[in-house]
Formats: C-alpha cells, sequence, structure tokens
C-alpha cells in the first residue's frame, strides 16, 4: 500500500461500499457505544483503546436488557449467548455490571450485529437475520452460533458473501 493510500483512508476503519460510493463503515466506537451505557472520562490514546481498557465495572448490567431489545430477543437468551448462567445472572445484577470475559463475549455479539446491520442496512433486518434459521449455516440461526469464536467467524464469513453478491 502507498503512502498515498494511507492518506486516504478513514479515521475509524475500513471503507465499504454503497451505491458504488465509498463510506465509512462503523468499527471499535460505535460496537461500544452500541452495549455500553457509561463513557469514560479520559480521550482516546489509539483506535481500539476502550476495548483494551475493558476492565471490571466497565460494563454496565442494564446493557443487557437494551441490547437485547435490539437483538429482538429476551435477556436470558442474550446471557445464554455470552455464558451466564441464571445464578451468576442474579449475582451480576446485584453488582451492576458484567465481568470482562462476559463483557467481551457480549462485545463479540455486538460486532457481528454491526456487521450484519451494515451489510443488511437497517437494525431490523438484522435483527431479523440472526434470528432467522439459515440454510448455509446448516439450517442454524446466525444467532446461535455467536456463543462461539469459532461461530461468529461462520457468521462473519455468510455476512462477506452476502455483501459481495456470492449466493451459493
Amino acid at each position: 500500500m502507498t503512502h498515498e493510500a494511507l492518506d486516504t483512508l478513514p479515521t475509524n476503519g475500513v471503507y465499504s461500499k454503497t451505491d458504488g460510493e465509498r463510506s465509512e463503515m462503523r468499527t471499535t466506537e460505535s460496537v461500544l457505544d452500541m452495549v455500553l451505557e457509561i463513557k469514560p472520562a479520559r480521550m482516546p490514546q489509539a483506535p481500539n483503546w476502550r476495548l483494551i481498557e475493558i476492565q471490571p465495572h466497565s460494563v454496565p448490567w442494564s446493557s443487557v436488557a437494551g441490547f437485547s431489545t435490539r437483538l429482538g430477543i429476551q435477556p436470558a437468551e442474550l446471557l445464554r449467548l455470552i455464558g451466564v448462567t441464571e445464578r451468576t445472572a442474579l449475582r451480576r445484577r446485584a453488582e451492576g455490571f458484567l465481568k470482562p470475559d462476559e463483557a467481551d463475549r457480549l462485545l463479540r455479539i455486538a460486532r457481528v450485529y454491526e456487521e450484519a446491520t451494515r451489510v443488511l442496512g437497517a437494525e431490523h433486518k438484522a435483527a431479523g437475520w440472526l434470528n432467522q434459521p439459515n440454510p448455509c449455516l446448516y439450517d442454524a440461526t446466525p444467532l446461535s452460533l455467536l456463543d462461539s469464536d469459532g461461530g461468529a467467524q461462520a457468521v462473519s464469513d455468510e455476512l462477506v458473501r452476502i455483501d459481495y453478491g456470492d449466493f451459493v
């Protein structure tokens, strides 16, 4: 990549094509804004600074209810996807925050949701697609596969195929 090409990249990530024109694709900041309800006080040091700083008390418990609504599922289903049992959920609710590993799994789902929103053009379309059985994913719902990194990669790969019009 030439130095001139580097100068033309958007500040927040990579370009995506829409109607023949380039537009900036939403990246880390918007995924975190989607899930997090609190904003850190200090300014960013690097594009992924907020992901690096996911620590205890970074992701509030209330994000589970808010994000599950966006996905069109019950909070209990989202908790299952991020590996939180009912008993643990009661403790997290009392504490008010998710643990860093739980927050990381929630953010994995948010990243795929955001990618689906970009590819399909609207949040309601992304939520619908994630909740419908998909023949290319062996009739599993894409959302049900987001409980693992491998499943998230398979769903992302399917979204790339849709984005490029590569239908089987």
